[in-house]
């Protein structure tokens, strides 16, 4: 993001997010007054990412990108959970290590983050590179009472000792106990404990500690290194809406134990996401790389589809979904290319006035600003700069003119700089909007070479004066979806986004 963009610390604008831990709209007020300390559960490395993985990236990425945007100094945290049941077993498939798996996969995951447009996190910490942390955070529960050692070198949380424990996901300790999965065991003192340290003597997937040989539990894992990047207390903590319970839940209770202050203000939860009204599952043959997407589709597609919902809303995906988010990224990129057109046309100073009827582009960053500050609002603000580009159209009909570019210039630069804060909008406009126009017309049913040889047919009728035959063609591409523009330098034609 253009720093030069960002506002003054002393004038960021007051923002409202839903907080799970309230159930309520809040004011973000951060523990330091203009910076947010923020943390993002990340994926666990045992196969490459999903499109679930995206749409939760995707997200944060864009909060991320909006609070740098209005002027906070944001310090944002994703991990990697490198050592796990899932990827012990995955890497006893495959006959590698367990690290060796998880190194290759966060290879892919950073390939996959930058292909489809985040930005790199402030910190991308890995469980494998903070275990002495961890085994300290452990032992201070331990020390307070919190946690105890069964003496089979596993460590288990005391939950009925939190006496607000249940406050992320709105239970009572009974409500919890008739949903549990966990059976009792022996080896706890009560069902509802939970695993901080587990014993294991896995080659390349344990540790030395005062227990014994082990490794962490899934929960501490977080816990550990939110507080070692970003200190006991946070702004923000977020993840996907099935992470509240237990792992979120857990993360809460271990860290107000261990550190004696509340853990994060504030906690945010992205929905879920299904394919053709399904749940993503292997099973179903719907699971979707994606690297897989990305041979199908174009990266700014899926975030403009995923941002096209709000964050906390259930998402679903299909083919239809994304060939509309094709047609409006195409319809965004062929505008802003006519917009470029358009300003360098004539030369203009600052003295020449901006066009009668288009003050809005003075108001325009200041609407986007304020709905994005109601709750992260993505979709409210894509609609406000839809109806930025159409009346941005009115330009297009319009005699040259000093004021006429200079209008063209003023509206380019606004899309460039809201829909950056999207990540957005980041390529030569011409270039782009060319490609997304080919790459539309196999929908269409139709070949560029078709389209040429209509259009030929076409003119060479209007050289004979045979407009009805003229007509006729340019009613046979309008069927198919193609609009024809006979302009000054020739016959021109682009897609109808309408159909």
């Amino acid at each position: 993001m253009d720093k030069n963009n960002l506002a003054n610390k002393s004038s960021i604008k007051r923002v409202m997010l839903t907080n799970t831990l309230t159930g309520k709209k809040e004011e973000l007020i951060p523990v330091e007054e203009g910076k947010i300390k923020m943390y993002a559960c990340g994926v666990t490395v045992y196969d490459h990412c999903h499109i679930g993985h995206a749409l939760q990236a995707i997200f944060f990425d864009v909060i991320r990108r909006f609070l740098t945007y209005i002027g906070y100094d944001v310090t944002y945290v994703r991990n990697y959970t490198d050592i796990d049941d899932k990827i012990i077993n995955k890497a006893k498939e495959l006959g590698i290590s367990p690290l060796e798996l998880s190194k290759k996969m966060i290879i892919s995951s950073d390939e996959d983050m930058s292909a489809i447009g985040c930005l790199t996190p402030s910190f991308t910490p890995k469980v494998s590179e903070v275990i002495p942390d961890i085994i300290n955070m452990v032992q201070t529960l331990i020390d307070k009472g919190y946690a105890y050692d069964n003496g089979k070198g596993d460590v288990y949380y005391r939950v009925r000792k939190k006496l607000d424990y249940g406050k992320l996901s709105h239970q009572n300790l009974d409500q919890i106990r008739s949903n549990s999965r966990e059976l009792n065991s022996s080896d706890k003192e009560d069902d509802l404990d939970f695993a901080l340290w587990k014993a294991d003597s896995g080659v390349d997937s344990s540790w030395s500690s005062p227990w014994g040989m082990g490794r962490p539990g899934w929960h501490i894992e977080c816990s550990t290194m939110a507080k070692k990047f970003l200190g006991d207390s946070i702004d923000i903590h977020g993840g996907g809406r099935d992470l509240v319970f237990p792992h979120h839940e857990n993360e809460i209770a271990q860290s107000e134990a261990c550190n004696g202050v509340p853990f994060a203000r504030y906690w945010i939860h992205c929905g879920l996401l299904t394919i053709n009204k399904q749940k993503m599952s292997k099973s179903l043959g719907n699971h979707l790389f994606i690297k897989d997407f990305l041979k199908s589709w174009d990266y700014e597609i899926l975030r403009l589809t995923i941002l096209l919902n709000n964050y906390s809303s259930n998402v679903d995906f299909s083919n239809s979904v994304f060939l509309n988010s094709h047609k409006r990224l195409y319809y965004y990129y062929t505008t802003c290319s006519k917009l470029s057109e358009i300003k360098n046309q004539m030369n203009y100073t600052d003295k020449d006035l901006v066009l009668k009827g288009h003050e809005d582009i003075l108001n325009l960053k200041e609407e986007f600003v304020d709905i994005m500050c109601d709750d992260f609002n993505s979709c409210e603000a894509i609609a406000c700069l839809n109806k930025a580009f159409k009346r941005s159209q009115e330009l297009l009909r319009l005699k040259k003119s000093a004021s006429r570019s200079k209008t063209a210039g003023l509206y380019l630069d606004t899309f460039k700089e809201l829909f950056g804060v999207f990540g957005l909008l980041t390529h030569p406009f011409q270039e782009k909007s060319q490609y997304l126009k080919e790459s539309l017309l196999p929908s269409l049913s139709i070949t560029k070479e078709e389209i040429e040889s209509l259009i030929d047919k076409r003119n060479e009728a209007r050289s004979q004066k045979n407009y009805e035959l003229s007509d006729s063609i340019r009613n046979e591409l309008s069927s198919k979806g193609i609009e024809v523009m006979d302009t000054p330098s020739g016959t021109e034609w682009m897609i109808n986004v309408d159909k």
